[in-house]
């Protein structure tokens, strides 16, 4: 038993020095081998292999080279005797190998019994001795189609281009470098500055990022309206674009630039109106688009003279009609009791009428008289010719009454709701504040509208309407007329009699009738001028309407119609100016047909005016007490009964509105103009916020607009 035990206990003392050795070599890269050729028992036999497949290097035992530019070498030496085990010169074609790092020798010592086969593997450590440079092109706003890449320059010497939004690796030594890059390419100019200079430092073994960012200019989209025009577009004195509608140009940010707009051409204008040039300044901001709208001011070259020629007693039997002339010539003949327009320059022109024709002597004649055509407007001229042997007796129109009535030019004004920015309505030019007041029987006038508007330095309109069962059946009449009498003696500057009578939400129904009004109208009148003679009396306007036939004379009436009883009852006799409402427009003033939803005249601003200036005979201007153009801009959807005005935007309100101003001022026709409205706030199911000029967030493009026609005040 003890010599079994002695031999055991010596095949442990053997066992635990080679478990050791057999253990180490992992710790070192190195374990007996699991494959290969036998091993000569009189040996120590070690596979030394390099770890990364491509690597070759130099294998040496003790000193001694065995294998050269190999992946691996079996090394022989004496059994049980440590032996130094190398690798020098590794080589490996892997990129970066040689040019970024390099693997250092690598050496240990093993020692192994003879007989064993002992394995030896070399794990390659990078050693770094260069750096990295990583380069990326960013222009700041690039897109995919533009023409515009990074070339980089490094000490001097330049590298291929890098494309936008790409980027670039290079292998540097340690140390600082000057990177000077050039922004290439069409598109290159869009971009503030095309070069820069950096100086990045690269460290051993380490990434260095380099972005090159370049930030790209700013951006002018400037367009020409109206729509249709087109003109020769410059910035800074510089052409950008010929006869063109609109242009795209990049700009230093930061500063302003001389927007202009030269030789403008509307195909439209026919010889009517041209344009003038126009020159503004602008300023843009780096890596975005200003939108520049370019309003230049139209020129009316003609206007519109409408001729018309009452022959009495003519009729279209007889051999008679009106020659008509300008300045001497000929222009165009009248039919007898017809009306036909002339387009003749602006300016005073002599005109002359006469009678022509086989029975032309049956008449007196000719008429002449110097006419003042407006731009842009139509003028009116009328003459009378009577039978020569008895001429019957002729009706003279009534003139406007004294004091107070249509005496004075056009002027301008606005109905407001808070009445709070009294700057911004002067900056657009108006005289007039207009507020509606009710009335109801045995009410006292309040004067407080009228010493507001006076202490704010402008004239008022009020607006004095009630409820329609008020005055049923005439009744309350003169109380009516006692209480604007009163507010005539308070200072009141003009009065509108009632409001939108033709409709039976305004006047009882089934009693609707303009020789009804024309008696409160007239009781008004007289007792208006006999408390202040300077008190401009106004009829109430009618609501511009053709539903008569849908709803029947009992609930409206048709405007038109209307206005015809109101003629016929002497209305113009009690009145200094008619009152017009104009509220549904959704083209331009200045057009006279093409609104989408027919060519009724209540859709255009000179179908108004035509119609109610023609209904008295140009006895009496006009006052438009309510104008306006409805825009759901800055609100959202409109309620269905105003879906019509879904298309119209606040620069469409502004310029309409400033349109009609240019009208109504050379007209001679219409005396005033009430925006509706300055300042409402309300936006529902009707939604008068969105005739506002100020609007959402307190800006006011239909008071620029203005100022840029009246010239503000």
């Amino acid at each position: 038993m003890s010599a079994r035990f002695v031999r055991t206990g010596a095949w442990i003392r053997w066992l635990l020095p080679v478990g050791t050795l057999l253990l180490l070599p992992w710790l070192l890269g190195a374990a007996p081998a699991q494959v290969g050729a036998a091993c000569d028992p009189s040996k120590a036999c070690f596979d030394a292999n390099l770890a990364t497949p491509t690597t070759v290097g130099d294998f040496y035992i003790d000193g001694a080279l065995v294998a050269a530019g190999a992946h691996s070498a079996r090394l022989l030496g004496a059994p049980g005797v440590p032996h130094t085990i190398e690798v020098r010169n590794q080589q490996d074609p892997a990129a970066g190998y040689g040019d970024l790092f390099v693997y250092p020798d690598q050496s240990l010592v093993q020692q192994a019994p003879g007989g064993l086969i002992w394995r030896v593997i070399f794990y390659q450590r990078q050693q770094f001795i260069r750096g990295t440079l990583h380069f990326v092109c960013l222009p700041f706003g690039f897109q995919a189609s533009d023409s515009v890449a990074c070339r980089p320059s490094i000490n001097g010497h330049v590298e291929p281009d890098v494309p936008a939004g790409g980027s670039a690796t290079y292998t540097l030594n340690p140390g600082q470098y000057a990177l000077h890059t050039d922004l290439v390419g069409n598109q290159a100019q869009i971009w503030s500055s095309t070069a820069r200079d950096d100086a990045p430092t690269i460290q051993v073994g380490q990434f260095t990022w380099q972005v090159a960012n370049f930030t790209l200019k700013g951006s002018f989209q400037i367009n020409l309206f109206p729509a249709g025009l087109v003109g020769d577009i410059y910035v800074d004195g510089n052409l950008v674009a010929s006869q063109s509608a609109s242009a795209q140009v990049f700009t230093t940010p930061g500063v302003a630039h001389t927007i202009e707009a030269r030789n403008i051409v509307d195909p439209a204008a026919n010889g009517r109106y041209r344009y003038g040039d126009i020159s503004a300044q602008a300023i843009t901001y780096a890596a975005s688009t200003r939108f520049v709208y370019v309003w230049p001011t139209k020129v009316w070259l003609k206007g519109s003279l409408s001729v018309s020629c009452i022959v009495s007693t003519a009729t279209p039997a007889d051999d008679a009609w009106c020659q008509v002339s300008a300045d001497g010539a000929p222009i165009g003949n009248v039919g007898s009791n017809g009306q036909r327009v002339f387009d003749l320059p602006s300016g005073a022109h002599g005109i002359n009428v006469a009678v022509v024709g086989g029975e032309a002597g049956r008449w007196q004649g000719p008429i002449g008289n110097t006419v003042t055509v407006f731009g842009g407007t139509t003028s009116f001229y009328q003459v009378v010719f009577n039978l020569v042997p008895n001429p019957p007796p002729v009706v003279a129109v009534a003139a406007p009454p004294s004091g107070g009535g249509a005496g004075g030019g056009f002027e301008l004004g606005g109905q407001v709701q808070s009445f709070g920015r009294p700057d911004l309505m002067k900056y657009a030019g108006m005289i007039w504040v207009k507020r509606q007041q009710r009335w109801s029987p045995g009410a006292a006038a309040d004067a407080g509208f009228i010493t507001d508007a006076h202490a704010k330095g402008f004239k008022i309109l009020l607006s004095v309407l009630g409820s329609p069962g008020d005055i049923s059946g005439g009744a309350n009449y003169a109380d009516y007329a006692r209480y604007v009498g009163d507010l005539a003696r308070m200072g009141a500057d003009a009065i509108e009699v009632w409001n939108e009578m033709n409709l039976d939400r305004e006047w009882p129904a089934g009693q609707i009738n303009p020789a009804s009004y024309t008696d409160l109208l007239r009781q008004a009148y007289q007792s208006i001028k006999a408390n202040n003679a300077g008190t401009m009396v106004i009829s109430g306007a009618l609501s511009p309407t053709g539903a008569e036939g849908a709803f029947g004379l009992d609930h409206v009436w048709n405007d038109d119609h209307y206005l015809a009883g109101l003629a016929a009852a002497g209305a113009a006799n009690y009145a200094d100016c008619i009152g017009v409402h104009y509220n549904e427009g959704i083209i331009s003033p200045l057009q006279n047909s093409g609104d989408p939803r027919s060519e009724y005249y209540t859709r255009y601003y000179n179908g108004m005016v035509s119609t109610y200036y023609n209904a008295f005979g140009g006895a009496r201007p006009l006052c438009f007490t309510e104008m306006g153009y409805l825009t759901p801009e800055g609100y959202g959807p409109l309620p269905g009964a105003f879906g019509w005005a879904g298309n119209t935007k606040v620069a469409d309100q502004a310029q309409w509105l400033s349109q009609a101003v240019g009208l109504a001022r050379g007209s001679g026709v219409v005396r005033m103009i009430i925006v509706f409205n300055v300042d409402f706030t309300l936006y529902g199911d009707d939604p008068q916020a969105g005739y506002a000029m100020i609007r959402p967030g307190g800006g006011c493009p239909a008071c620029d607009a203005l100022h840029a026609v009246t010239g503000g005040r």
